[in-house]
């Protein structure tokens, strides 16, 4: 039989394949490598469950558990799912995947990401993972990752992109978030005139090298918060600056 187990340190999750000695049972009593109940009136005995096999049958379940980097515990019952899930690949505890549906998926093993609290004594694979990384959350509690309405970025980890890694009171960390915000930059303006609502205004602009500065043509209009161009303002708007996106839940597995 072919037995798959997980690499550890850098190279957990690796499968590595070797093989273990695996049987049907074949003591006395059995019949074609199956029990039987034993039959008096054949006579047929009783197939014996042999020491042999039920140590055959104990190694192959408790290795397949330790392959998924589980530790065996008397009295859980759900090790083995767990590890089949783990080792056919559909996640670890702790992993965020998208969802493109409203519904959590039917196993029960996924939560939304959506900041909720949760008993850490309900839910201890999961605060192993990610402990109090996503916030605050009262005595006994921790919380789950709240992605909804956010897109996620990469941890800077001392790349030097994010310009606010090092402006963090809390640091550069996974779980750290950023709110909405534009790039300073600047606009030259030429010298034009504008009219509203009987205000005449005038906007007196050098060009930014300080030459000749030929302006795009448009029409400036006062309004309650200072100046807008119709020819810039004529365009899709919102209360935010953003790329073109489509919403998924994000959900994170916990068994």
């Amino acid at each position: 039989m072919r037995h798959a187990e997980r690499g550890s340190g850098p190279h957990r999750g690796a499968l590595r394949i070797r093989r273990i000695a695996m049987h049907r049972i074949d003591g006395p009593g059995a019949v074609n490598n199956l029990f039987t109940e034993g039959d008096p009136s054949v006579p047929q005995m009783a197939t014996v469950v042999t020491a042999a096999w039920l140590n055959d049958v104990q190694e192959n379940l408790a290795r397949a558990i330790e392959a998924a980097g589980i530790t065996p515990v008397k009295g859980d019952y759900d090790q083995l799912r767990q590890a089949i899930t783990l080792l056919s690949g559909a996640g670890e505890v702790g992993e965020i995947r998208l969802w493109s549906s409203e519904t959590l998926p039917a196993s029960g093993d996924w939560l939304e990401c959506d900041g909720s609290a949760l008993l850490i004594v309900d839910y201890p694979a999961l605060y192993a993972v990610v402990g109090n990384t996503f916030g605050a959350a009262p005595a006994g509690y921790f919380r789950l990752p709240n992605v909804r309405g956010r897109v996620p970025r990469g941890w800077d980890h001392g790349a030097g992109v994010d310009p606010d890694a090092a402006l963090r009171s809390g640091g550069d960390h996974v779980g750290s978030t950023q709110e909405d915000a534009i790039r300073k930059h600047n606009h030259p303006l030429g010298g034009v005139v504008g009219t509203a609502g009987g205000v005449t205004g005038v906007v007196d602009a050098q060009a930014w090298n300080n030459g000749s500065y030929n302006y795009y043509t448009a029409d400036f209009v006062r309004s309650s918060d200072g100046l807008q161009a119709a020819a810039f303002s004529d365009v899709p708007q919102g209360l935010e600056t953003r790329m073109k996106n489509i919403a998924f839940m994000y959900i994170i597995r916990w068994r």
